[in-house]
């Protein structure tokens, strides 16, 4: 089993900038990952630490000197890894004593976390030939800890290469920024993510369509709403925000809760009420390309009982609110608004 980076999905100049600076030998200290979640960021990190690792295949990368790139042969062979040696094995179990990741405790990065990774990457390497320090979610870095973080970037230690990951490179620090090799992931096509899914999955091809077109180009994202009862989540958010405006505000209210209390799924219930509001918008204009396209004809029903402005405003609010918990507001709080929104007739 060789693993390389062609299992990346739909991200090929990532791929050919990782692939060229390891058939080179030539790292920069540190990269820094970007874009939305579930497109491959961590995919590519650890593909890269196990290639770099990898005892069963014959490619041998360099290793970086403190804070430059080396010089040296390009490899003639494809980089990958084996996937069977005992670094491999190790890296994919997230058991190697030098492959590192750092991940929020609550909703940070805190500063302990980073001086503990200082401490262990000032020791010899224990058994690999390079180091890996993946700081996830690193736009969590509160301001001690992005700041002790520069620190080791502007004097790197031998032998290591950080990786950074972010949504953007606007939420991290400006010296932070400049001081990585920045690449940018994109969101996987939904023809990947549909491919995908039916290759990997029990759906049929009318739910991974959906689920595609819903996934917002994360395969993560895609994969978790695969589960079986998926549709009938869709179906049971849709039919009841169809009718909201019929329904008492208890009722409101209890719908607004039984969201919130779903954690795990807020995310995609968010996504399935855009979903409705927009193929509202779109069904006189552009009737071919509805998301849910299984139930088109309760679309054209719906689709003429409000304004073009009103479903704009209802999807702008929708967005809003999704926002706004993902900065850890109150779920429940903003949920029970929307829905109140959601609720209110047009004037």
């Amino acid at each position: 089993m060789v693993l390389g980076f062609d299992a990346l999905l739909d991200q090929d100049r990532p791929t050919r900038l990782l692939t060229t600076a390891l058939q080179s030998g030539k790292f920069p200290h540190a990269y820094l990952f970007t874009g939305p979640e579930g497109v491959g960021k961590k995919t590519a990190a650890k593909l890269l630490s196990m290639v770099c690792n990898c005892r069963g295949h014959e490619f041998h990368p360099k290793s970086p000197p403190r804070g430059e790139a080396p010089g040296g042969n390009t490899d003639p062979k494809l980089p990958a890894a084996c996937g069977q040696c005992l670094s491999c094995k190790k890296i994919l179990s997230a058991n190697h004593p030098d492959v590192y990741w750092i991940s929020p405790i609550g909703s940070y990065i805190k500063v302990d976390q980073i001086r503990g990774l200082c401490q262990r990457l000032a020791l010899k390497p224990y058994e690999a030939k390079i180091r890996l320090a993946v700081i996830e979610c690193a736009h969590t870095l509160n301001p001690e800890a992005g700041n002790t973080l520069l620190k080791i970037l502007e004097e790197p230690p031998d032998q290591t290469i950080f990786i950074l990951m972010a949504r953007q490179s606007s939420e991290l620090l400006p010296t932070i920024v400049s001081r990585c090799r920045h690449i940018r992931f994109n969101p996987i096509s939904t023809e990947s993510i549909q491919n995908y899914l039916e290759n990997h999955y029990a759906v049929t091809t009318t739910e991974s369509a959906i689920i595609a077109a819903m996934s917002g180009g994360s395969l993560s994202r895609a994969a978790a709403m695969k589960e079986k009862d998926w549709i009938s989540h869709r179906n049971w958010i849709i039919n009841t925000i169809a009718e909201l405006d019929r329904q008492t505000i208890n009722y409101h209210l209890a719908f607004a809760e039984a969201l919130a209390r779903d954690s795990g799924r807020v995310r995609t219930a968010l996504e399935i009420m855009k979903s409705w509001y927009r193929d509202l918008a779109v069904y006189a204009y552009r009737p071919g390309s509805l998301i849910n396209n299984d139930i088109s004809d309760k679309i054209a029903v719906h689709s003429r009982k409000a304004s073009l402005k009103r479903l704009l405003a209802i999807i702008h609010s929708i967005e809003t609110t999704a926002s706004h918990i993902e900065a850890n507001a109150n779920a429940r709080l903003a949920i029970d608004q929307l829905v109140i929104e959601l609720a209110n007739k047009e004037n």
